[in-house]
């Protein structure tokens, strides 16, 4: 066995430990004659919703729904299986895993024409044929009208896993189509025991410690680093001693969904510390640690917009839109204003 093989071998027989509870959700609907065919599998980044769908595919194209609970996917095999499980590999025949080709951000309609063939023909093992879209927000509007025919005319023994962490971004043609299983993030405690000695940074833990995935790339790549070299930039920005452009241009080259999650939860962070200001008693924090009460001459109303305009920059991935152009606009909205102060 590859280490490609290896890798989706542990994601398909091994559960992130918190995602138990959602499984047996899915088994008892299954056990209740109540497992449609699709189901969208919502959460933040980083949870393990990819891990989840493996699993419930494995059991189905087993010819079975339950088992004994699998082990537990340790945070060290995690690592290396979520690096590899887009490299090409031998998986089961009925299995059709759609996600971003290598140097693209979205799914195209040619990759959802190509699993809707394979569905009208016979299953290979005389199972069920099991689809995951990985995310399904990442198709093209052409890749999303082309799925939408199978979801509304599908094959009785097809079984669509849609991961989404956006579901915001799916069209509502597709999420009235779906079952949906909202997975509930760790604690803060769950994920620092899973971590163990690969935890992520203090930095890291404040702003992502409800996903585990996500603090586990970051221990994997030299633990805090990169985020506080996000805070440090974002600082400059405010503070007029860098070129927010420069600094969107080299943004644009990291990992852009980890950046604008960090992003949106630092304005979110900043927001919380001006409300709870404005109130304290009404405002309770349900934050990973204190509240930052920075970035001072920047008003709410500027907080606000910021927040709404990195959501909308994070629904424009993979659409097509000029994101190198939308994120050179957005930065600079964090230099306040020095006229009027």
């Amino acid at each position: 066995m590859n280490d490609a093989s290896a890798s989706l071998k542990l994601l398909s027989g091994r559960l992130c430990p918190w995602l138990q509870p959602s499984l047996e959700a899915l088994e008892h609907a299954h056990d209740a004659q109540r497992l449609g065919h699709a189901w969208l599998l919502t959460g933040p980044s980083g949870i393990g919703k990819l891990n989840l769908a493996l699993v419930v595919a494995d059991r189905l194209l087993a010819g079975r729904s339950r088992g004994d609970p699998p082990e537990a996917l340790e945070a060290a095999d995690a690592a290396a299986a979520m690096a590899a499980r887009h490299t090409p590999q031998d998986r089961h025949a009925d299995l059709h895993w759609l996600f971003p080709e290598e140097g693209k951000t979205a799914i195209g309609v040619e990759q959802v024409r190509s699993v809707i063939d394979a569905l009208t023909r016979s299953s290979y093992h005389g199972r069920s044929k099991i689809v995951i879209v990985e995310p399904v927000e990442a198709m093209t509007i052409g890749a999303a009208n082309a799925f939408l025919k199978t979801l509304e005319e599908p094959a009785g023994d097809a079984y669509m896993l849609l991961v989404s962490h956006q579901p915001g971004r799916v069209p509502s043609t597709i999420r009235s189509r779906c079952q949906t299983l909202a997975l509930t993030p760790p604690t803060a405690d769950a994920t620092r025991q899973w971590l163990g000695s690969l935890e992520a940074g203090a930095a890291a833990f404040h702003y992502l410690g409800r996903s585990p995935l996500d603090l586990l790339k970051l221990a994997h790549d030299e633990k805090d680093q990169l985020i506080n070299k996000l805070e440090k930039q974002i600082k400059s920005i405010y503070e007029y001693r860098s070129d927010p452009l420069a600094i969107a241009d080299e943004w644009l080259k990291h990992d852009l969904d980890l950046v604008l999650e960090w992003l949106a939860m630092r304005v979110r962070q900043c927001i919380r510390s001006r409300m709870a200001a404005r109130d304290p008693n009404q405002f309770k924090d349900t934050g990973n640690g204190p509240l930052p009460n920075d970035l001072p001459l920047l008003t709410l109303r500027t907080l606000f917009e910021q927040s709404e305009a990195i959501d909308k920059l994070r629904d424009q991935i993979g659409t097509g839109i000029n994101v190198e152009l939308a994120m050179r606009v957005l930065l600079p909205g964090f230099q306040p204003d020095r006229a009027g102060h």
